[in-house]
This record gives C-alpha cells, structure tokens and sequence, in this order.
C-alpha cells in the first residue's frame, strides 16, 4: 500500500471549510462525461430501458471527512461495476456504505438483491459487483478498511450484506449519512476530522451484527504481518507456504485459517504476483523491460507460465494489456471530468493509511 498523506497535511488549517468535489454532468456529453468521472474506479453504462431516451442528468457531491468520504448522487441511474481487472489493478481497500434515498439499486452479481429506499449495503471494494440503479438518489459513505478493527474488517474480502429498514445498525447507519452530508456543507475541517474520529464505534458496531460474515469473527495476529511480509518478499522464489510456515512459526491449521477466504495460501501469493505484474505493465516507466523479465521479477519462473495465469485471471495477456495500458485507454480519459475523477482517486489512496 502506499503511505497516505498525514492527516495534519489534509487538514492544514482545521478552521477552513470541509475539502468537497462537486461535478455535474450538463455539458454537451453528460452521459459521457458522467461515465469518465467514475472510469478509474468502476465501469458505468447507461440503463437499459425506454427511459434511456430522456436527457441523462447527473451530479456527485463528495466531501473529505479526514477518515473517510461522504458522497450524495443524484442521477437518471445506470450500470455499475467492478470487474476481477479492475479490482486487482487499482486495489482499492475501502468499503463503501450505500444509503438509498429515492429510486432502487439491483445488485445483479449478489443474488439479484434489490435495494429500495431505507435499504443499506456494505460491499467490500476487494470484492467485483455489479449492479443497476434506477433514478434516484443514494448517499454512499468510503471507508478504508485500516479505519475499522480487523475483527469486522479482515484482510481477506467481507461478504456483501444488505441491512432492511428494520435494522438498529440501518437506521443508524441512514441518519448518520444523512447528517454528515449536510453538516459538511458548513462544518469546518477540525470538526469534521474530530467527528469522524470518534465514529469509529458505532459505525464498527453496525458492521458487526448478527448477519456478519462468520470470517470475521476472529482473526490471528499474525494476519496483517504475514500479508506484508509476503507483500515485500513476491520475488522470492521460496516464497511458499513451507517458508512461511518456518518464518512465522505457524501449524498447517493456523496457516489454513489464515487464507482459507483466499482459497489458500499459494493462490494468494499468486494473486499479489499477478497484480503487481498488471500495475509493471501499465507502468510508463517500465516500457522498455520485456514481459519475461517483469514475470520474473515478480516470482514466475517462465513468461509462459506468467501468460497463461495472467490470462486466466484477467482474460487478456500480458502484450495486449500493455498495448492496451500504452494506447491510452486505461488512464482516465481527458476532458471536463478529469480533473474531478483524479481527485476522488487521490483521496481514495490517501485513505488507505500505512
């Protein structure tokens, strides 16, 4: 992960107004300017029906609270994802706490739950989706996992839940966002970051409830350890599960738990591998090394078996990613929502802490 910025830098002047990114999607391409504000993080389309032929209307508010963003939408609604690619290469490590307001949300990767006005969701950014929004208004709270303890955020994914309108932790949760999306409006900055601070608990306490994922019931200490100890050794090739075993003074059993939710713990170094190869290739400054070379340097013995794995997981190889990433088309697109879409993921990155 990298190093966010401190929070004495976001937070300079605690006197002056909460930071915000307001955009509105009215110019000659709305639809498409709405689309590239989102292109970094996910991939919108518009919806699939008559309604399509209104004009497209469109318009995000998000505001920095110090420890994580409060965003309110109100839009003619679309198609949301986050692919398997687009998970792995900006690994993002936030959940995202979704409040409908008017409209309805289909998460169509989820079971077809359908979410209406009270409902409230939390999905791990670790994890792809997709879904449908119809017109209407939501409020979506970012946080970064490293906000909450590793007991209702584990390094590994956290299952998608929904939270029904009968819920203590959603009617918290609905009156919380409701109320930082106003009060940012005209708090100032040291309020806000003090506010922020001190609903670590209750925001913990809805995360927790009856119909938590049964991972997160207890996580081992070694957890953050032995994932960034295998985040700064994947060239190693004795990286495997015997070497880490020996390192950490784990049993089997222990080591099991630990990446069970991963598929275990070979596929996770494998995983990590590949996504650190993903960002070489789309990496300017690495253009002039050879495919071969970044696969080794990354832990795979022979380009061969890199291309086939890489194409497993991501259903491209690793020549037309490059030449996809070398084109242009995976960088944020130029035009009126760039500068809007950098900026979210700016504090995206500050957030993740250490």
């Amino acid at each position: 992960m990298q190093a966010s910025e401190p929070i004495s830098d976001v937070f300079a002047d605690p006197t002056d107004p909460v930071e915000r990114v307001e955009f509105s999607a009215d110019g000659t391409d709305p639809a498409g300017d709405w689309r590239r504000l989102f292109s970094s993080l996910l991939d919108w389309q518009p919806a699939r029906s008559p309604s399509t032929s209104r004009p497209f209307f469109g318009k995000l508010t998000v505001y920095h609270l110090g420890f994580f963003l409060a965003c309110h939408i109100e839009s003619s609604g679309g198609r949301l994802s986050r692919t398997p690619l687009t998970v792995t290469r900006d690994d993002h490590d936030h959940f995202i706490v979704t409040i409908v307001v008017g409209g309805q949300i289909r998460f169509a990767d989820q079971n077809a739950r359908r979410m209406r006005p009270g409902d409230v969701s939390i999905l791990d950014l670790r994890t792809p989706m997709t879904c449908v929004f119809s017109p209407g208004e939501t409020i979506h709270l970012i946080i970064p996992r490293l906000f909450l303890p590793l007991a209702v955020a584990p390094p590994d994914p956290v299952a998608f839940r929904v939270l029904r309108p009968h819920r203590v932790a959603s009617r918290f949760l609905e009156d919380l966002a409701r109320m930082l999306v106003q009060m940012a409006s005209y708090a100032e900055r040291g309020e806000a970051m003090a506010l922020a601070s001190v609903l670590k608990t209750p925001i913990t306490f809805c995360f927790e409830g009856p119909d938590a994922s049964p991972s997160t019931a207890t996580v081992s200490r070694h957890a953050p350890d032995l994932r960034r100890f295998i985040e700064d050794n994947l060239d190693r090739i004795d990286l495997n599960p015997a070497f880490l075993l020996k390192r950490f003074a784990l049993s089997r059993t222990q080591m099991f738990r630990q990446f069970q939710a991963s598929g275990g713990v070979e596929t996770y170094i494998r995983r990590r591998r590949l996504r650190r190869s993903l960002v070489a290739l789309a990496d300017p400054a690495s253009a002039h090394r050879q495919i071969g070379e970044i696969a080794y340097d990354n832990g795979f013995p022979d380009e061969t078996h890199f291309s086939r794995l890489f194409k497993q997981a991501y259903g491209t190889t690793p020549r037309a990613y490059r030449r996809q990433a070398r084109q242009g088309s995976l960088d944020i697109p130029a035009g009126v929502a760039g500068e809007p879409a950098q900026r979210l993921v700016e504090w995206l990155t500050q957030l993740k802490g250490p």
